[in-house]
């Protein structure tokens, strides 16, 4: 029996057809609110859709576009752009439907362009490119959101060109809360990192802390990676005793081990530009927080003042230095009353209904930006 039609449809344009998981729950919203999603995305990669809360299940899945509902005979509400690169795109749509154009900002793009190994020129290149759009682009959008960073920096950036710009918190889902006062862990004590496999998120020095714990210690724990990422990295931690490598783990399954599981959850970034500006935009902070997990972070942004100010976990410098970490570890797993105490703490937190990702998007269906008739943000 086919699927009911969706009257009214959002249309989401992105960089590539890997799916972010912040842009996966925006989608999830607009369908929780009854209407479909189409995502239209440059043809880059296969499509990767599987990090929703929730079962992606397309209605139809094209080169470039999926549908997620039945869009026949609805009609176009309005448009979200996940992606420097297709805003000039999505507002040429949004003026020629004369619909309301949302741009989500879910890196600092300028920065981001300014890291990697590319040679400097280019990277410069790119960097001022992401800017002239942004400067083009954003006065003629009806509402800009964004991660929220140290100080508000992206936040002031952006409102240079838009003034109406809203900062969304990458909190959780309740989803993620429900599931951790349900947990039952037992066993040895698990670390655990959640997302891109990279030496500059601290997993390579996972690695290295981990074999440097004494061997007490590294006999009753194990340290679980779960993400896709660098594949020469991903290979030396499967060759090392205790370490295991998830790869295309969904939510769902990474919610299902931590049931079980007696888990330390890893926030590991390095004191990169990029990553010194940190606030709430660590996804894998507030879920290993709402699962009832203590954490061990870097010093990096806001992680220092909302970890130690809260007492959520241990922290190590910015460097990621393996020593430092590997003691950091031992600690947690030989003071049982401390463990206890952040997993205490880090689920009072949590239990916040302003702590979730339905209290952020709430905050962006009061805008009205996914209505024909935008209000007042």
């Amino acid at each position: 029996m086919p699927k009911a039609s969706s009257s009214h449809y959002v249309l989401c344009l992105t960089g590539g057809r890997n799916v972010t998981k912040r842009m996966s729950v925006f989608m999830e919203g607009v369908q929780s609110k009854g209407m479909g999603v189409r995502v239209w995305a440059v043809p880059r990669g296969p499509w990767v859709l599987d990090k929703s809360e929730n079962p992606t299940v397309p209605v139809r899945v094209g080169p470039m576009s999926v549908d997620l509902g039945n869009m026949k005979g609805a009609k176009l509400t309005s448009v979200m752009c996940f992606h420097w690169f297709v805003l000039p795109l999505a507002v040429m749509i949004g003026f020629v439907c004369r619909k309301p154009v949302l741009y989500d900002e879910y890196d600092h793009f300028e920065i981001n362009q300014m890291e990697g190994t590319s040679f400097w020129l280019k990277r410069r290149f790119f960097s001022l490119y992401v800017r002239w759009i942004h400067k083009i682009c954003l006065p003629w959008v009806s509402l800009v959101t964004c991660i929220h960073m140290d100080q508000q920096t992206l936040k002031h950036h952006l409102e240079r060109w838009q003034p109406s710009v809203l900062e969304i918190h990458n909190y959780p889902a309740s989803v993620w809360r429900e599931s951790g006062q349900s947990r039952s862990p037992s066993g040895k004590l698990c670390f655990v990192y959640i997302g891109g496999v990279y030496v500059e998120k601290g997993v390579g020095a996972a690695a290295e802390a981990f074999q440097c714990l004494p061997e007490n210690v590294r006999k009753n724990s194990e340290l679980h990676i779960f993400g896709e990422g660098d594949i020469s990295l991903i290979d030396r931690l499967r060759d090392i005793p205790g370490v295991t490598v998830h790869n295309g783990v969904t939510p769902a399954a990474f919610r299902k081990f931590s049931a079980t599981h007696r888990c330390c959850g890893l926030a590991l970034l390095a004191s990169t530009q990029r990553y010194s500006l940190v606030g709430t935009n660590c996804t894998k902070l507030y879920e290993y927080l709402a699962l009832g997990m203590p954490v061990i972070a870097s010093r990096v942004g806001e992680f220092p003042q909302f970890i130690g100010g809260r007492q959520l976990g241990l922290l190590i410098d910015g460097d990621l230095n393996s020593q430092q970490l590997a003691t950091q570890m031992q600690r947690l797993a030989e003071d049982d009353a401390l463990f206890e105490q952040f997993a205490t703490n880090a689920a009072t937190l949590m239990a916040r209904d302003e702590m979730t990702w339905e209290y952020e998007w709430n905050r962006i269906v009061q805008t009205g930006i996914i209505q024909s008739q935008r209000k007042a943000a």
